[in-house]
């Protein structure tokens, strides 16, 4: 692969013409192209792994405790319907790619928690209807009106699986089996993806909805440090929802 074959996987044709003929390498808005591009794709590598810890942590306690399942049902929808709609409107695979490991990852977390904390038949009741709906949004067939809406749902859907997260730490003084990795990286990456979002789509939607999540993120990095190794409070509940 040549230079400018190189540079065409993170710049646009007109950036790379004039990096490589004309010289210009002092052009802002190729720099802030080339950025987006990198941090993108640092975002989806970095997403593919980010949820590992708090699975691992599940695995080994073998309990969701502190856990909301409301707040994780919620937390997969919007990425299912935020890939769904991304596909849809064909932006840029770098824009959006850790939606489908986000929703995947968040899936088995979801799955594992109801499977313990409810039972196992629920467990794979929820991961029947997952697999339908997933079917449903990325089917051809699905309007592009209904993913819009559903896109649309997805700024106070965010915040609300979030606030449940967050409530559910204060109401049990802790956070429980939440993964402090998994919180650090989230808020991290969805911070990057501001910045991504307003150069690569301009989507006002898309925008909005990290802009809230982004401030969710980091309340509940707070409440990770605030609620640093406390055991859960002893009562009849475990966690509210």
């Amino acid at each position: 692969m040549d230079v400018s074959s190189a540079l065409s996987l993170i710049f646009p044709e007109s950036c790379v013409e004039g990096y490589i003929n004309k010289k210009n390498y002092y052009n802002t808005v190729c720099f802030k192209l080339g950025l987006s591009k990198l941090l993108g794709y640092g975002v989806v590598l970095g997403s593919s792994l980010v949820k590992v810890p708090q699975i691992i942590k599940i695995l080994k306690a073998k309990s969701g405790a502190g856990l909301s399942v409301p707040s994780l049902l919620l937390e997969l929808l919007t990425f299912t319907s935020s890939f769904a709609y991304s596909v849809a409107k064909r932006f840029p695979f770098s824009s959006y790619g850790e939606s489908i490991f986000l929703a995947f990852q968040t899936f088995l977390i979801t799955w594992m928690t109801i499977g313990w904390e409810v039972s196992q038949v629920a467990g794979l009741v929820f991961a029947a209807v997952f697999a339908a709906f997933t079917a449903i949004t990325l089917s051809p067939a699905t309007p592009i009106s209904a993913l819009y809406t559903l896109q649309t749902l997805n700024v106070p859907i965010v915040v609300s699986a979030k606030l449940l997260q967050i409530y559910a730490n204060w109401y049990n003084g802790s956070t429980g089996q939440l993964s402090a990795i998994t919180v650090v990286l989230f808020a991290l990456g969805s911070t990057a993806r501001i910045f991504t979002s307003i150069q690569e789509t301009g989507d006002s939607l898309i925008i909005v909805t990290f802009l809230l999540s982004t401030l969710c993120n980091y309340i509940l990095l707070a409440q990770v440090v605030y609620y640093w190794r406390s055991p859960i409070k002893s009562s009849g509940k475990q966690k509210p929802g």
